[in-house]
């Protein structure tokens, strides 16, 4: 119980930052269901976030907004969608979501998996352009090696180095390449020690250093600082990143399931690993904490689209089979599909928070 107090009591904004981005990852997904179901033609009776008990709600022209206890989720209900129970000849009245052509159900089951993706689109536009971190060109001492040619020139961990015999510098590989190719060549450095500048360093590389050290003695690395980006190349950064993300998404099942020797599987996370991170990225500022919104709002899109019963995918694959055979599966067996698989998923979540829980707190 201890760590659980002192890790909360160490990061004070989790909880809020946390809640207001899922929250809007839900509410937007939803807001997909909902938009497209009333352009459709379809009745909407409920808008709700988090799962019942509920909480409290507002109703405004026949819908009711609500509030649940359970806040990890949300739905939006709309008439003849799940609920089984109504007669026939309700279900057949122009505004049920049976009552609609398949294509508009398809419509509107895929509507909230889109509108998660364009989240995440703008969103990470927004992180690009306000600035991520990037490479400035400079190079940071990491580590060095005690009688080394930087060591024997007085530079020490830490210090920044700006350029080469007045030429700036344009990130770890080019000192690296320049200092082999300046062999037993006297360079001369321009340092900042703690922010301030040294007086120029000239240090000779060495032809053949020892196994394990480059021609410096020192390990490097590119110092990194927010570099915001113009709006159309923030919007290229952000379809690359989207890219990259869903190509990791799709590669995981693979990974998880192929066979390994040395190297670990990918790490899964449910809920609280998802708040644990978001703790850490929150405390780098505003542009990271919008990257992790926008990589989670392509991860909810993601798994929501997969065709697993009790998921919208789920429920997409039997419209799109009755589209296709022109005959609809049974109510009653397809809500008891959808029903086995939520506690599946229910299930898994939970032996996922379990292995969170073990990563976050030991044990």
């Amino acid at each position: 119980m201890n760590a659980i107090v002192d890790y909360f009591s160490g990061h004070p904004t989790a909880i809020p930052v946390f809640l207001v981005m899922f929250s809007l990852l839900i509410a937007v997904h939803e807001f997909g269901h909902y938009l497209t179901a009333r352009l459709l033609g379809m009745r909407v009776l409920e808008f709700a976030f988090g799962f019942p008990p509920r909480a409290f709600g507002v109703r405004h022209a026949g819908i009711d907004y609500t509030v649940n206890w359970i806040p990890f989720g949300g739905f939006v209900r709309i008439l003849g969608q799940d609920d089984f129970a109504l007669r026939p000849e309700e279900l057949a009245e122009g505004d049920a979501f049976t009552s609609r052509p398949w294509w508009a159900q398809a419509i509107v089951l895929a509507a909230g998996v889109v509108m998660n993706f364009l989240l995440a689109v703008v969103v990470l536009t927004a992180a690009f352009a306000l600035g991520t971190p990037g490479p400035t060109g400079d190079v940071r001492v990491a580590e060095l090696a005690a009688g080394a040619p930087a060591d024997l020139a007085g530079l020490h961990i830490g210090d920044v180095i700006t350029s080469v015999d007045g030429s700036r510098l344009g990130g770890v590989r080019e000192l690296v390449a320049y200092t082999k190719k300046h062999a037993e060549t006297p360079i001369v450095l321009e340092v900042l020690r703690g922010g301030r500048p040294l007086a120029s360093v000239s240090v000779v590389p060495r032809g053949e250093p020892p196994e394990g050290q480059g021609p410096l003695g020192i390990r490097i690395e590119d110092v990194l600082a927010a570099v915001p980006a113009t709006p159309d190349r923030a919007f290229a950064q952000a379809l690359r990143f989207s890219g990259d993300v869903i190509e990791q998404i799709v590669q995981l099942p693979g990974q998880l399931l192929a066979p390994r020797v040395v190297s670990a599987p990918p790490q899964v996370g449910g809920p609280i690993e998802i708040f644990r991170v978001t703790a850490e990225v929150a405390q780098r500022g505003l542009p990271a904490t919008l990257l992790l919104a926008g990589a989670l709002s392509l991860n909810l899109g993601i798994l929501n689209i997969l065709p697993f019963p009790g998921l919208d995918g789920g429920r997409l694959f039997f419209v799109l089979v009755a589209g296709i055979f022109r005959r609809r599966l049974s109510p009653q067996v397809e809500q008891a599909i959808h029903v086995v698989g939520f506690v599946i998923l229910l299930a898994l979540m939970a032996v996922v928070s379990i292995g969170d829980v073990r990563r976050v707190f030991g044990g």
